[in-house]
């Protein structure tokens, strides 16, 4: 079947008269929701009794990427060699539909906006990731299936192996240049060209980009904000500036067979000056970031939002996995977590409660109730190596329009408050290597994009002597830090602190 015959299929014709819905089917009209099989995988889907949205929806997976209003996990399909990526969208509301409508891709979601660009890429023989199915339930739930791109490496990680001679960095900087040029020239831009979506071939080094959820397909054209996400998001020390000169060479000469371009000096210009506001982002700064040095960052789907663990919690968690005291159990006392025995025998913190978000349906924004943002906190705390306690799971549970019960699930806090043991500690030596401790913790917070929310205590102190963030509701994830910002949390720890001498608290004041 030619790919521009792909058809949307009522799953119900898949199945044999007699035979059992396959699982996870709903048996409702094809209107309430519908799915697309690529023609080429129709067959194996059928066998695996994959014919629904809701099917699709409930595959369990390995997340890699979480937002507001959408997860990417990672799934193994029983028969296939490669992995596959479920781009699960959690909400579609009338908001998100009509962006893609004045985008030009009718009243649906991002991922049907996303399958559309993929087909569009493989029709034109561009590589890009394979899409296998998309589809909507009619419960305000869509997905993108999508198989993961063999023999591929992020951009970042390849340029991170001190291995690559400089003919390869250099021949790879040109290869990246000129293919960016040709998808541009075919009219195929997106706004999310940036290092982490871009993975490269380990062998013979040929890149495809991935992520064209926002993406759309226009007139061919230049503009360096797009150029300027890659550099910006690429660290210093990954590619250099004749690396960088070498790629937009490349770049320019292939895309000026096709459009006029300016001068090599005032694209180059053009594309540094953009690069320079862009790292105010903090999306941008996360993705400079050194690859964690401690246990990889990985979180397993147990039920949709409703529970996302790391591996070896995940192993041991109850079934089913919404359960108490996690769900339908008392709230946290006071707003505070609660002290729980885990099935493997260790105590962790369990911080639960119910949100309120009576305009989250009708804007059409995804949910982020307490328990994401946490979740994403400790995340990022670990990332950037801020000592903090680890996550062992996180949750929201969606119970109408306005309501969302949510947990956060962490490793016990060690030690006690930091001003409490200020207090009662009079050997200077200990005191001053402590608040030298928070000092660094509350630069490098800040150097992370993260602020102080004014609660009192927000740091520990181990029984080792070892600073850390204590209270995880003392810190906020923000945009941008700016130097009044840092002046006014460093006044924010100063208050928490009235055991400090008049020298200590110029000690503090001077990591300023």
């Amino acid at each position: 079947m030619p790919l521009d015959e792909v058809e949307t299929i009522d799953p119900l014709e898949l199945v044999e008269e007699g035979a059992p819905a396959p699982l996870g089917m709903r048996l409702l009209p094809p209107s309430t929701g519908w799915v697309e099989l690529h023609p080429r995988y129709r067959e194996r889907f059928a066998s695996l009794r994959l014919l629904t949205a809701e099917a699709f929806l409930d595959l369990p997976g390995e997340i890699v990427s979480g937002h507001p209003d959408r997860h990417v996990a990672k799934v193994q399909l029983p028969g296939w060699n490669t992995a596959c990526f479920l781009k699960r969208q959690h909400s579609v509301g009338v908001r998100e539909c009509f962006r893609q409508w004045r985008a030009g891709f009718g009243w649906s979601s991002r991922s049907v906006r996303e399958a559309r660009i993929l087909r569009e890429l493989e029709k034109e023989c561009f590589d890009g990731p394979q899409w296998l199915a998309h589809g909507e339930d009619g419960q305000g739930q869509a997905f993108v299936l999508v198989e993961e791109i063999p023999e591929a490496v992020e951009l970042r990680r390849l340029l991170s192996d001190s291995g690559l001679s400089h003919d390869e960095r250099s021949r790879l900087a040109e290869g990246l240049g000129r293919t960016i040029a040709e998808l541009h020239a075919a009219g195929f831009a997106t706004p999310d060209l940036s290092a982490k979506h871009v993975f490269v071939n380990a062998d013979i080094h040929e890149a495809t980009l991935i992520d064209w959820q926002s993406s759309r397909r226009a007139a061919p054209g230049f503009s360096p904000l797009p150029l300027a996400a890659l550099h910006a998001s690429l660290a210093d020390q990954l590619a250099g500036r004749r690396e960088r000169l070498r790629f937009l060479w490349a770049y320019r000469r292939t895309l000026r067979r096709v459009i006029p371009l300016p001068r090599f000096s005032e694209m180059a210009r053009d594309i540094d000056c953009a690069a320079q506001q862009l790292l105010s982002r903090r999306s941008i700064r996360d993705q400079r970031q050194s690859p964690v040095t401690g246990p990889e960052q990985r979180l397993v789907w147990l039920a949709g939002e409703a529970v996302c663990a790391i591996p070896e919690i995940a192993a041991n968690w109850p079934k089913p996995a919404i359960a108490a005291p996690f769900y339908d159990g008392p709230f946290s006392p006071n707003g505070s977590p609660i002290t729980v025995s885990l099935p493997d025998g260790r105590t962790a913190e369990l911080l639960r409660g119910r949100s309120f978000q009576p305009f989250a349906a009708l804007l059409g924004r995804g949910r982020r109730t307490p328990g994401a943002n946490f979740g994403r906190l400790l995340f990022h705390l670990e990332r950037y190596a801020i000592p903090a306690p680890r996550l062992y799971a996180f949750g929201q549970r969606i119970l109408g329009t306005m309501r969302a019960d949510w947990f956060v699930l962490h490793e016990s806090e060690a030690g006690q408050p930091l001003a409490k043991w200020l207090t009662y500690t009079a050997d200077v030596q200990e005191r001053r290597e402590a608040i030298e401790q928070a000092n660094a913790i509350l630069d490098q917070l800040h150097d992370a994009g993260c602020r102080l929310t004014g609660r009192a205590a927000p740091f520990r102190i181990s029984e080792e002597g070892r600073v850390m963030v204590g209270d995880l509701r003392a810190v906020r994830l923000v945009k941008s830090v700016s130097a009044k910002d840092r002046s006014a949390d460093r006044q924010v720890f100063l208050r928490s602190m009235p055991g400090l001498t008049v020298a200590e608290r110029r000690l503090m004041e001077g990591g300023a």
